[in-house]
């Protein structure tokens, strides 16, 4: 039986509500009484394609610099 739970009370309780679903809980937010959606885990594919998770990534500033803008400050050109 799935659990039921209206759009403002999804809003408050978004974080738990997608940690029940992650889990195999079956949770439906409603609208004006009425179901609406139905939350439910992504299955990871496996072959190819890409899996759920966290992807991470970093970056280094140059040594020396006082400040480095990304949008505007790059490594200087090796070739120069």
């Amino acid at each position: 039986m799935a659990v039921e739970f209206s759009v403002d009370e999804a809003r408050e309780r978004l974080v738990e509500l997608l940690d029940r679903a992650e889990s195999g809980e079956e949770v439906v937010i409603t609208r004006f009484g009425a179901p609406s959606v139905q939350l439910s885990p992504v299955q990871a594919r496996m072959g190819g394609g890409f899996a759920t998770g966290v992807i991470a990534g970093s970056w280094v500033v140059p040594a020396g610099a006082e400040a480095f803008d990304v949008g505007t400050d790059y490594w200087p050109d090796a070739s120069a």
